[in-house]
């Protein structure tokens, strides 16, 4: 942020603090707000060395980068002054933008996907027919807060996850969560090894899942499978979630007869396998299939 260049040879300290109260003149927000506050330009010019870096803030922000691009020397923090009728005072406190960008990351309870598709808006996408019932799905479900599952399959790279994490996103800044998007195939080893290794730390994560209001389920169908997976894990959260009508989106190479298939790793385990095909088919209605052409 540029601030006034000062050369003590040259400048005495009026001379600075005549342009730092210039600087002031300058900055309408600054004056409207100190007179709002009960200064009189005496106090102000009294106390300019305090006001200074509140003017070079507004400005500065006036038209701000961004949060990430943000150049001032306090970075991400801006200058308020307080008065109480005696005494001028300053506070550092964070910039609103921040903040926003704060809450917006605490929407996400785990977030396995890709730092870049956060900036990328339900606007942003190209008008590809393919993905058009997801979109709608996903729009119906943030009028109504409520609505049928969004079960995505297609070709590798045909951009389920990408589509997937828009939503995410999305719901994030709706402020729609808390919001958990995870990788299936690494997530649910996760969970596994917890159901042998700490139960309490998984019952904590599986109450979790099973009632977060907003779940994705990347790469459905590519976890470890077997009769723990399926009975212990995959079936409680479907059944919950289902049986609570919480909303989840489902990204996979495989069909749901697919997955009932590739669950039936016994012959008692067929029954269950079935019932979590059915509950797919029940809540997510008709797969929306992204084809087989890769858009990266």
């Amino acid at each position: 942020m540029e601030r006034i260049k000062v050369n003590l040879d040259i400048q005495s300290s009026e001379d600075i603090l005549n342009e730092m109260y210039q600087e002031y003149l300058s900055c309408p927000k600054a004056i409207a707000y100190l007179h709002k506050l009960g200064l009189s330009d005496d106090i102000v010019k009294e106390n300019i060395a305090k006001i200074y870096d509140f003017v070079s803030d507004l400005k500065y922000c006036a038209n701000c980068p961004g949060v990430d691009n943000c150049k001032k020397e306090n970075p991400l923090l801006i200058t308020k002054v307080t008065y109480n009728g005696k005494y001028l005072d300053r506070e550092i406190i964070p910039c609103k933008k921040f903040l926003q960008r704060v809450e917006f990351q605490n929407q996400f309870v785990m977030r396995d996907f890709d730092e870049s598709y956060l900036k990328v808006k339900i606007s942003g996408l190209d008008k590809n027919e393919k993905r058009a019932p997801a979109v709608n799905k996903y729009l119906q479900y943030t009028k109504n807060k409520i609505g049928e599952w969004i079960y995505l399959i297609g070709a590798q790279n045909t951009g389920r996850s990408f589509l997937a994490a828009v939503f995410a996103r999305d719901a994030a800044e709706k402020k729609l969560g808390p919001i958990a998007f995870l990788n299936c195939s690494k997530r649910i080893n996760e969970l596994t090894d917890l159901y042998f290794k700490n139960k309490d730390r998984f019952k904590e994560q599986l109450e979790m899942l099973s009632n977060i209001p907003i779940l994705v389920l990347d790469d459905f169908g590519n976890e470890m499978k077997n009769d723990v997976v399926r009975d212990a894990i995959v079936f409680p959260i479907l059944s919950t979630r289902a049986s609570k009508k919480l909303f989840t989106i489902i990204t996979s190479d495989f069909s749901i007869p697919d997955i009932v298939n590739l669950y039936s790793t016994s012959k008692p385990g067929e029954i269950r396998a079935k019932q979590i095909g059915n509950i797919l088919k029940a809540a997510s209605g008709k797969e929306i299939n992204l084809g087989d052409l890769a858009i990266y």
